[in-house]
């Protein structure tokens, strides 16, 4: 085999929520293929910790503070990154967020902000990097979803609807830019040990225990799991890869 097509040196990568947990694993595991990384979030304090991380690493590593909800701070964070690194070509949507609401008490603000936070977000970045990816000659793009999409939760209603939203949307990129040489896939991760799902310690899920117990590979995720895939498909190995949809759970989604 060709390792070089799992090379990412001389390429740049934007990864969204990528200041902390599964993005800053992701992170992580493209900047040990060569790849310098852009790491995007809101909080400023855990960006500088997420660089200094990477750069301990010896990674090229820039943090840019950004509400990827909003159309003009994710221009400004893709037109940043772009001054820095002098181009794009990967990118991973992956911040989110999440937390269960029963659908009849939901009001419409709280609707309304998970499909921001969670799936317009998505698509503004796509936008916004999109001319830069022409530009480079191609790109990747990686829609972290979940298998959520693939269950069923009545207290994840909007957030199930945002990712289900992400996952056709990941579809219909991939057939509309392809003639870009821009290949677009989504990774639906199961239980991955992050502060957004801690698996661990005083602020563990509920359920974790039984969800391993019924998980075939018998644990719950951890950010490095994730390194290979990511590298995989920010990388020429994927090139005939498009418009997929990954699941990335240990198997769990079949068990449940």
């Amino acid at each position: 085999m060709n390792n070089t097509k799992f090379d990412l040196t001389g390429k740049v990568a934007i990864i969204t929520g990528g200041n902390g947990g599964l993005g800053l694993g992701i992170a992580k595991g493209l900047a040990i293929a060569g790849a310098k990384v852009a790491v995007v979030g809101r909080n400023q304090e855990k960006l500088d910790n997420a660089v200094k991380e990477l750069e301990a690493m010896g990674a090229d590593a820039l943090g840019v503070s950004c509400d990827v909800g909003s159309e003009d701070d994710v221009n400004r964070m893709v037109a940043t990154t772009a001054e820095h690194f002098g181009r794009i070509d990967i990118l991973f949507n992956n911040a989110a967020i999440s937390w269960g609401i029963p659908a009849e008490d939901m009001t419409l603000d709280q609707w309304n902000n998970f499909i921001v936070n969670n799936l317009t977000s998505c698509f503004l970045t796509c936008k916004a990097v999109f001319p830069h990816m022409v530009e480079a000659g191609g790109g990747k793009i990686i829609n972290v979803g979940s298998i959520i999409t693939k269950l069923g939760f009545g207290k994840l209603v909007h957030y199930a609807a945002a990712k289900g939203g992400m996952d056709h949307m990941t579809q219909s990129l991939a057939q509309g830019w392809g003639k870009h040489n821009i290949h677009v896939n989504a990774l639906l991760p199961g239980l991955v040990d992050t502060e957004m799902m801690p698996c661990e310690g005083p602020n563990k899920v509920p359920l974790v225990d039984v969800i391993v117990k019924k998980t075939p590979v018998g644990k719950y995720g951890v950010p490095e799991d994730f390194y290979g895939i990511s590298v995989m498909l920010a990388s020429e190995s994927s090139d005939f890869i498009t418009g997929s949809i990954i699941v990335m759970d240990g198997g769990l989604s079949l068990a449940i």
